[in-house]
């Protein structure tokens, strides 16, 4: 009987413990991203963006040039030129065969217009983490990751060429930015 009492509180207990730690888990953060824009320049995020609302467009495949470009086409039109908010496309290219990233980087450079180039940065590390983060699943999706002011991970969507789910996008980043 004795043991019995022991054992229920202390299940009850563990449960306490667990309800508690459960509603405190702390935000997904990004992972330490430390890479050269198509500047040149070395950019680290999630540290580049602090202080700041950033929307980040990640792609995990040539295919996914379609639907990234798509999102960032509406958050360009939207925000384009909003303080307090940064915008990135960030291509994932660790996956790809070291000996072709220079040409990929290089086809990227001709396709993206000079004044975007700071914010387009390809990713050649943390691939798994990323996948990780964003749930990854349909390789030529686009992954969109926002990020509050602190630098934690405030909302995420993904979608294929028809940006689906950019009205919730849009509606999250402009609470953010209030």
């Amino acid at each position: 009987m004795i043991g019995t009492q022991f054992r229920g509180k202390r299940l009850a207990a563990i449960a306490l413990l667990f309800w508690i730690t459960a509603g405190t888990a702390p935000a997904q953060q990004l992972p330490r991203l430390q890479e050269e824009n198509l500047t040149g320049q070395q950019v680290v995020l999630p540290d580049a963006a602090s202080g700041k609302v950033a929307v980040l467009v990640f792609g995990f495949s040539r295919a996914s040039q379609n639907p990234t470009g798509a999102w960032m086409k509406h958050l360009q039109e939207d925000f384009g030129k909003t303080p307090g908010l940064v915008l990135y496309q960030l291509p994932v290219l660790e996956e790809a065969p070291r000996i072709i990233r220079g040409m990929i980087v290089s086809g990227m450079k001709k396709g993206v217009p000079e004044n975007e180039r700071a914010n387009f940065i390809p990713v050649m590390h943390s691939e798994a983490e990323l996948k990780k983060l964003v749930s990854y699943k349909e390789p030529d999706d686009a992954y969109v990751v926002v990020l509050d002011r602190s630098g934690k991970v405030a909302y995420q969507a993904h979608s294929g060429s028809d940006a689906a789910g950019y009205p919730e996008l849009r509606a999250k980043v402009q609470g953010l930015l209030k």
